[in-house]
C-alpha cells in the first residue's frame, strides 16, 4: 500500500519534504549550538570577573549568559524539530539541548551566590577592615561564606547532572560544547572545594579559642635554594584568642646552634661554613618536607614549639610595600617602595659601608613595620592585599603547612601546601641551589628545553637541554654561579647519555615517587654554561594518553621553560608554577628513532 502510494511524482514530493525538513532539523541544531557556545564563552568570563570582585561586570556578563540559554533552547524547539521532542530517539537533539540549557542556569545560579559570598567577604569586599587585636569579622565571614560555596556546590552538582546526556549525546554539534561546559563546571567545583577547605582553616585559626604559632621563613630568591630561597631572617606569628600578632622578627644568625645537631644531606655538609641550622633547612623542593625540617631545627635552635611553618620570597614582601605605596623605617632617609625592593634590600644588608648593627636591622625593621600594617589594615587596602597573596601563592611565593595533619589535609591539593605532585604520567621539576653563599642568582638567566619523543618500538625518552647564563658582572655578591641542580622525574626512568659536565644518577627521590638526576654547575660572570640529559622514561608513562605535569622552582619567575611534545609547543608562566600538556605520541616512532639516533652519534656513544 505504501510502496503504491509513494510512487512518481508523490516520491518526489516526499523526497523534498523530507529533505526540507532535515534541513530545517540542522539549522536548529547548529543555531542551539551557536548559542550554547555564547554562553560557554560568557561563563568563562563570568568566572574571572567574579575573581576580580567587578560585580558590574559580572552582573552583565550573567545577563549574556541567560540571554544565550533562552536563545538556544528556543531555536531547538522551533518548528519542525520542537515537533518531534516527544518521540524517541528523534526527540533526543531536543532533550539533549533542554538538558545543557538547565545545566547553564544552575550555573548562572551558582554565580549569583559566589557574587554575593565575595561581596561580604572582608578581604574581598573592601567594607570591613582587619584589627589585629580582633578577628571576629574575619572569623564570622569565614564561617557565612563557607555555607555559601557549599550552597553554590550543589548547583555545580546539579549542572554536572544535566550535562551527562549532552555530553553523550550522538550529535557532536551538541556534544562538544556540552562536555567543554562540564569541564568548566567540574574545574569550578573543584576550585571551591578548595576555597572551602581554605576558608574552615581560616575559621580555625581565627576563633576565639584558637591558640597556633606559625615560624614564618623569609626566603631570598636572590640566593636560590629548593623550596624558593636562602632564609635569611624568621618570625613567629601568633594566633591567640581571636587576635594575631608578630611575636619576634629575627636574623638566622641570632639563633643558636642545633642541640642535638642535626645531620645535613651529604651534597649540602660540603658547602656549609658551620653547622646546619635553619637558614639552610629548605633542602628538598617538596615542601612539607623542608617544612618539617624546619619546625625540628628551630626547636633544636631553641625556638620552642610552633604549629605550622610559612615561607615567604621578598616578591610578596616588595608588592605588600607595593599596596602601601611607600614605607618610611626610621633611621634610613630613602622611603622603600616596590619597584628595585631586591636591590634597595641588597644595598641595606649587603653592600653599603659600614653595616648596620646587626647587619640585617634595615629588613628586620621594615618587617616589623609591614607586618604591623598588615594587622591593622584599612577596608579599601583589603582587596589589594588578597590580589597580591592570590598571586603570590599561584607562583609559589608564599607556601604553608601544618604539623596537624588535619589542618594539613584542608592545603592538600591547593597551591598553598607547596607539595610535589604525585601524576600518574610524566613529571619534571628542575631544582637548583646556589651552594656559593652568593647573590648571583639576581643576575643569573635559565632558559630550559624539554622534548619527548617515542620510537617505532615503543620505548619513549625524553631530551633536557638547559642553559644557564651569567649576565652580570664579578663583583663581591657575583664572584660566580655555584650551583647544584637536580632533575626530578618520573620513578624508574633511565638516565641514557649527558652533556656539559659530570651528571649523576641519584636514585630515589627522597620527598616524592620520583628518579633524581643531578650535577654541579658552576656559572662565571659574563659567561654561559650548558648541560643536557637524555633518559628513558618508564613503562608507567603512556604514548597513547602522554600527560605531562612540569613544576617550576619557587623563586624562578625569571626562567624560560619551554616543551615540545608530539610536534607541539608549550610555554610556562611566571604566573603559574604548574605547566601540564595533554597528546598523543603515537605515529613519531620512525623519526624519533633516527632522531636519537644521530644525537648518539653527535655524542660519540
Amino acid at each position: 500500500m505504501i510502496r503504491r502510494y509513494l510512487t512518481g511524482p508523490r516520491i518526489v514530493v516526499a523526497t523534498v519534504l523530507l529533505g526540507l525538513v532535515g534541513v530545517l532539523m540542522a539549522g536548529s541544531v547548529r543555531d542551539s549550538r551557536r548559542e550554547l557556545l555564547g554562553a560557554r564563552d560568557e561563563l568563562f568570563l563570568v568566572r574571572d570577573s567574579i575573581l576580580a570582585r567587578d560585580d558590574k561586570v559580572t552582573a552583565d556578563r550573567l545577563a549574556k549568559v541567560e540571554s544565550h540559554l533562552r536563545a538556544a533552547r528556543s531555536a531547538v524547539h522551533r518548528f519542525p524539530l520542537g515537533l518531534l521532542a516527544p518521540v524517541p530517539l528523534l526527540g533526543s537533539p531536543v532533550k539533549a539541548m533542554d538538558d545543557a540549557t538547565d545545566a547553564g542556569r544552575q550555573g548562572v545560579e551558582a554565580s549569583r551566590v559566589l557574587v554575593d559570598a565575595v561581596a561580604d567577604f572582608p578581604t574581598t569586599s573592601g567594607r570591613v577592615g582587619v584589627e589585629g587585636r580582633d578577628l571576629a569579622p574575619l572569623h564570622q565571614a569565614s564561617i557565612d561564606t563557607q555555607a555559601a560555596l557549599v550552597k553554590a556546590r550543589s548547583h555545580l552538582s546539579a549542572a554536572e547532572a544535566d550535562l551527562k546526556g549532552p555530553a553523550g549525546a550522538a550529535i557532536p554539534l551538541l556534544s562538544g560544547p556540552a562536555r567543554e561546559v562540564r569541564d568548566l563546571v567540574a574545574d569550578t567545583g573543584a576550585q571551591l572545594e578548595g576555597s572551602r577547605r581554605g576558608l574552615d582553616l581560616l575559621a580555625q585559626l581565627t576563633n576565639s579559642d584558637a591558640e597556633a604559632r606559625i615560624l614564618l621563613l623569609a626566603q631570598d630568591s636572590l640566593e636560590l635554594r629548593p623550596t624558593g630561597g636562602f632564609i635569611g631572617s624568621f618570625g613567629v606569628l601568633s594566633f591567640s584568642k581571636g587576635a594575631v600578632h608578630l611575636e619576634n622578627y629575627d636574623s638566622f644568625e641570632g639563633l643558636p646552634p642545633p642541640d642535638p645537631p642535626m645531620e645535613p644531606p651529604p651534597v649540602l655538609a660540603e658547602f656549609l661554613p658551620r653547622w646546619w641550622g635553619l637558614s639552610n633547612v629548605n633542602w628538598w623542593p617538596d615542601f612539607p618536607t623542608s617544612a618539617a625540617k624546619a619546625r625540628e631545627m628551630f626547636r633544636r635552635q631553641g625556638g620552642g614549639d610552633v604549629d605550622a611553618v610559612l615561607a615567604i620570597t621578598e616578591h610578596v614582601m616588595a608588592k605588600l610595600v607595593g599596596v602601601f605605596g611607600s614605607i618610611q623605617v626610621p633611621g634610613y632617609d630613602e622611603p622603600i617602595v616596590e619597584e628595585g625592593f631586591d636591590q634597595r634590600v641588597l644595598y641595606e644588608v649587603e653592600l653599603k659601608r659600614p653595616l648596620d648593627e646587626p647587619r640585617k636591622k634595615f629588613l628586620i625593621e621594615l618587617s616589623k613595620e609591614v607586618f604591623h600594617r598588615l594587622f591593622q589594615l584599612a577596608p579599601e587596602q583589603l582587596p589589594a592585599v588578597a590580589d597580591v597573596l592570590d598571586a603570590s601563592v599561584g607562583a609559589g611565593d608564599v607556601q604553608l603547612w601544618f604539623a596537624d595533619p588535619k589542618r594539613q589535609e584542608l592545603l592538600a591539593g591547593t597551591a598553598w601546601s607547596g607539595a610535589l605532585p604525585k601524576p600518574s604520567g610524566d613529571f619534571l621539576m628542575v631544582v637548583d641551589a646556589n651552594l656559593s653563599a652568593s647573590k648571583a642568582n639576581a643576575e643569573l638567566e635559565r632558559d630550559i628545553n624539554y622534548e619527548v619523543h617515542r620510537d617505532r618500538d615503543g620505548v619513549m625518552w625524553s631530551e633536557l637541554a638547559i642553559e644557564l647564563r651569567n649576565e652580570g658582572t664579578a663583583t663581591r655578591i657575583n664572584p660566580l654561579y655555584n650551583g647544584y641542580l637536580r632533575i626530578y622525574v618520573p620513578k624508574g626512568a633511565k638516565l641514557l647519555t649527558t652533556g656539559g659536565g659530570a651528571q649523576l644518577d641519584e636514585g630515589v627521590a627522597p620527598d616524592g615517587p620520583y628518579q633524581v638526576f643531578s650535577s654541579p654547575i658552576v656559572v662565571d660572570p659574563g659567561g654561559t654554561e650548558q648541560l643536557f640529559f637524555q633518559y628513558e622514561l618508564p613503562s608507567s608513562v603512556s604514548a597513547s594518553d602522554y600527560h605531562l605535569t612540569w613544576l617550576r622552582q619557587a623563586g624562578t619567575p625569571r626562567d624560560t621553560l619551554r616543551a615540545r611534545v608530539g610536534g607541539r609547543e608549550f610555554a610556562g608562566s611566571a604566573e603559574n608554577r604548574s605547566l601540564t600538556v595533554e597528546a598523543d605520541l603515537n605515529g613519531n616512532g620512525f623519526m624519533d628513532m633516527l632522531r636519537r639516533r644521530w644525537i648518539l652519534r653527535k655524542l660519540g656513544l
